[in-house]
């Protein structure tokens, strides 16, 4: 049996801006060093076999802040690169780009932002990961501290194996959910925590 806890990253400046970014390489703001502390502390008493994150640095230093153990970056857990539209607001997407914006908004598995990457590329290299990686570990209790559109495509992929309940969850900043697989079953046990 394995324990999965997927946990997202704490707040970042970017995050209470409201902007889209998945490859800006920002640091938690005060707001998330302090949910990491107060998640270490829901925690304490979980014994991990192994720590794998998200290569950026807001998630490694959620991870470095719960866990003492050794981190294993893992780049297949990257957030979803919105190419030019980085650091944007939705508002100013629309305006600077809105021949692209309506496409993403009508094929958004499909599209790719300009000079960014689709869903489905995202979505494929998540799965390859957990497939290939993650569910074959001999570990039992495994910490993966990502990014909520990583956190969205595991959890539906544990599920069902496809993208069809990608928008079925959500993953609080700062929170942790456990994710129990018994010979190939998922079952959620705890969501945001």
């Amino acid at each position: 049996m394995q324990y999965l806890y997927l946990i997202r990253h704490g707040v970042t400046d970017l995050n209470e801006k409201g902007v889209y970014y998945g490859r800006i390489d920002c640091d938690l703001n005060s707001k998330g060093i302090r949910q990491s502390y107060l998640l270490k502390n829901k925690m304490s008493k979980i014994c991990f076999d192994e720590v794998v994150s998200s290569p950026m640095k807001r998630c490694i230093q959620t991870a470095e802040i719960i866990t003492a153990n050794k981190i294993t970056l893992e780049s297949k857990l990257v957030e979803i690169d919105f190419g030019l539209w980085e650091g944007l607001d939705f508002e100013t997407i629309k305006v600077q780009y809105p021949m692209e914006w309506e496409k993403w908004c009508n094929d958004f598995k499909d599209t790719a932002p300009p000079g960014g990457e689709s869903f489905a590329k995202m979505f494929k290299r998540v799965k390859e990961y957990v497939t290939g990686d993650l569910l074959q570990k001999n570990t039992n209790k495994i910490v993966v501290v990502a990014h909520k559109g990583c956190l969205q495509a595991i959890a539906s992929i544990l599920l069902c194996q496809n993208e069809t309940l990608f928008w079925n969850f959500t993953f609080d900043h700062g929170k942790y959910s456990l994710f129990e697989i018994n010979q190939g079953h998922c079952t959620i046990k705890k969501m945001n925590c």
